[in-house]
C-alpha cells in the first residue's frame, strides 16, 4: 500500500498534476459492524451449509455486562459488532469492510489495510481534482451509511500533494455535510506523508523514539551494574 501510494503521487508529480488524499478514520469499526452485513456478504460469496449457520449462531445472542468495581450492570445483548478478543472478528470484519472498494469510483485509487482507508485523486487543475474526490466520498458514505459504519468527521484529513511552488487555496471536501479538515502532514499505515513528499516529519519521528530508546539503554547499559553485551544488543535491536 505505502510503495503504491508513494508511486501513485510520484507519478503526478512528473506530470505536474495534484493530488488530493483523504485518510478516512472508521469510529468504533468493530462495535459497528453489521452482523448480517456479514451473512449476506458470505452468500454473495457462495458460502451455503453449515458455516453461515455457524457464523449466524457465532454472532446471535451474545450478552454483556459492565462491572465497576464489585457490582454488575443489568444484562444487555450486543445487537451490533464483532466479538472483540475472538479470532474469528479480524476475518468477518475484514469481510465485511473490504466491499468499500466497490463504492469507489472509476479514476480514483484506494488503499485499505483492515480500517485504515485511504483516496486519492490526480488531475492537471486542483478544483478538477477537488470536484472528482467530492463525488468520490459521497458514493464512500453512501455506501458506509447503508452497511452500518460511521466515518469520524473529526479524525478524518484531507491532504494536498503538490511540488509546485505556486501557492493554491485549500481544497473544500465535504463528509456528511462537514468540512474535511485540510492538513500538511498525515500518518498512513505508520509513515507520516508531507505534501511534497521528502518524508524528513517521518525521519525526525523515527529519530526522536530511538533516541528516546537509546537514553534507556544507556541506564541499563551502566558500567558498573548494568546488563551484558549479549542483553544489550537484544534491548537495541528490539527498541531502536
Amino acid at each position: 500500500h505505502l510503495v503504491r501510494f508513494d508511486s501513485y503521487i510520484r507519478n503526478a508529480f512528473a506530470k505536474k498534476e495534484h493530488v488530493l488524499a483523504i485518510f478516512f478514520d472508521l469510529e468504533k469499526a468493530y462495535d459497528t459492524t453489521w452482523k448480517h452485513g456479514i451473512l449476506s456478504d458470505l452468500y454473495d460469496l457462495d458460502f451455503r451449509g453449515h458455516l453461515p449457520t455457524f457464523i449466524d449462531g457465532f454472532l446471535s445472542h451474545r450478552l454483556f455486562q459492565v462491572r465497576a468495581g464489585s457490582t454488575l450492570s443489568d444484562t444487555y445483548e450486543q445487537e451490533m459488532g464483532v466479538p472483540q478478543g475472538s479470532i474469528l472478528s479480524p476475518v468477518l470484519f475484514s469481510l465485511k469492510i473490504n466491499n468499500i472498494v466497490k463504492s469507489v469510483l472509476k479514476g480514483s485509487e484506494a488503499s485499505l489495510f483492515v480500517d485504515d482507508f485511504a483516496l486519492c485523486i490526480r488531475a492537471k487543475f486542483l478544483p478538477h481534482a477537488q470536484r472528482l474526490m467530492q463525488l468520490c466520498v459521497n458514493s464512500v458514505q453512501d455506501w458506509i451509511s447503508n452497511n452500518g459504519f460511521k466515518f469520524s468527521t473529526s479524525k478524518t484529513v484531507c491532504m494536498h500533494f503538490c511540488n509546485q511552488r505556486k501557492h493554491f487555496a485549500e481544497p473544500s471536501i465535504l463528509l456528511d455535510k462537514t468540512p474535511i479538515k485540510v492538513v500538511t502532514e498525515a500518518k498512513f499505515l505508520g509513515v507520516i506523508f508531507d505534501r511534497i513528499l521528502s518524508y524528513s516529519s517521518h525521519v525526525n519521528y523515527l529519530k526522536t523514539n530511538c533516541l528516546k530508546a537509546l537514553d534507556i539503554l544507556k541506564v541499563v547499559g551502566h558500567t558498573d551494574w548494568g546488563a551484558d553485551q549479549k542483553t544489550l544488543l537484544c534491548l537495541y535491536r528490539a527498541l531502536v
